[in-house]
């Protein structure tokens, strides 16, 4: 049986967050795709109490999230994680 506990929309991105994403994307040379939903899971909630804007990075086993299956490349993962330092630096 499933019971209902919660409902919640997906939170909607902060615009000078995901441009700040966008232009440390951007500045790996890599082109910027944006997502047409919102963000799911913590985002939910905390959106509420604090602006968020979301990386997606490309997954393998077509795509397959959430789930043991699922994959990323290390190359993906270093790319991501030089756009985070790229966001970081935007700050400072």
């Amino acid at each position: 049986t499933l019971e209902e506990t919660m409902r919640a929309a997906a939170a909607p991105s902060a615009p000078e967050w995901q441009r700040r994403w966008e232009t440390a994307v951007e500045a790996l040379g890599l082109p910027v795709w944006r997502m047409p939903s919102g963000a799911g899971h913590d985002a939910m909630k905390l959106h509420e109490a604090m602006p968020q804007a979301m990386l997606f990075l490309r997954g393998g086993n077509a795509g397959i999230s959430h789930n043991p299956l699922e994959t990323i490349t290390n190359d993906d993962a270093e790319l991501c994680v030089q756009a985070f330092h790229g966001l970081l630096s935007q700050l400072a």
